[in-house]
């Protein structure tokens, strides 16, 4: 087994979550996705677009290093937990050294273990012998992600109680398809949001600090289209910061088809390479192909607008 990064299995987003007892559904975490790689008891920590975070969450490595592997591939989600759920806002306050909040690694599979090749076994399977490893762990950073056969309704009727980001429901029976997005694991959110490459800002207003809003544009057919700007769920430390990172990378003209876009506001925009991606949530697209009603919900450290196009470009 090599100790380079795998491609994680990614998730369908549907509207509602799949019936029947060849369905297995868990809590959507709200974080990070990290895959860990252990070759010859060496751990190493990765982005699911292969960037390496060894370093930056040496805690999570040495967690999975006390675990004792000879060699394994671990899928997860790296939150800060909050009682049932997890607060990504919070995460990112611990990332960048603004608060001390504990970090924990949510393990949900497991394509290869102790020099067994997993994959192609059934995911009900998989999960089973991550869970017995897990079972012998003491540390309070690693954490089995559990899950209910069946009755995926109900999970997603109190995720929507409890303020969870949603729930993901996978096939009992499945193998673990490295990279694939097929159908086998869906995802249904409880509240929508997706993520979108930053291709402009408009300067603050009044007592505003930094960027006024954020011109943003989503992957069609090889191009970026602007679908709308957010200006609400910013803090002035994310504002300052913000436009420190944009500055250098203005452009006279749009990065982005901007033929949705009404003239006051393009009077106003400042352009940008894309190099941000910039997660919000909406009430859908509008008559006039802008998202309605949006509000940032983070700032994508994890993900590149390159990635986006990437994955827009598989979904063709």
């Amino acid at each position: 087994m090599k100790s380079q990064a795998f491609a994680p299995e990614l998730a369908k987003l549907v509207k509602t979550a799949p019936s029947g007892d060849s369905w297995l559904h868990e809590v959507k975490w709200d974080g990070y996705r990290i895959v860990a790689t252990v070759v010859d008891g060496n751990v190493r920590l990765w982005s699911r677009n292969a960037i390496e975070w060894t370093d930056k969450v040496p805690e999570l490595a040495r967690a999975v290093a006390s675990l004792k592997l000879d060699s394994a591939q671990l899928d997860g989600e790296m939150i800060v937990p909050t009682g049932t759920g997890s607060d990504f806002n919070a995460l990112q306050g611990r990332l960048g050294a603004e608060n001390k909040a504990p970090l924990r690694y949510m393990l949900f599979d497991a394509p290869y273990l102790q020099g067994d090749d997993l994959h192609a076994l059934a995911l009900i399977e998989r999960k089973a012998r991550l869970e017995a490893v897990l079972r012998k762990s003491r540390s309070r950073l690693l954490a089995y992600s559990a899950h209910q056969v069946g009755n995926g309704a109900a999970l997603y009727a109190q995720a929507v109680k409890a303020g969870w980001e949603g729930i993901v429901s996978k096939r009992v029976d499945s193998p673990y398809r490295y990279g694939a997005r097929n159908g086998d694991w869906v995802k249904v959110k409880a509240r929508l949001s997706d993520e979108f490459a930053v291709v402009g800002y408009t300067d603050p207003e009044g007592g505003r600090v930094g960027v006024g809003a954020l011109m943003l544009a989503s992957r069609v057919d090889d191009e970026w289209i602007y679908v709308g700007r957010v200006g609400t769920g910013f803090n002035d430390e994310l504002l300052r910061t913000l436009a420190r990172q944009l500055r250098p990378h203005e452009v006279k003209t749009p990065t982005a088809n901007v033929a949705f876009m009404d003239a006051a506001t393009r009077r106003k925009a400042h352009w940008v390479k894309p190099t941000i991606v910039a997660e919000v949530f909406h009430q859908g697209l509008g008559s006039q192909h802008l998202l309605r009603h949006p509000s940032l919900k983070a700032i994508r450290a994890d993900k590149t607008p390159k990635s986006l196009a990437a994955e827009a470009k598989r979904k063709r």
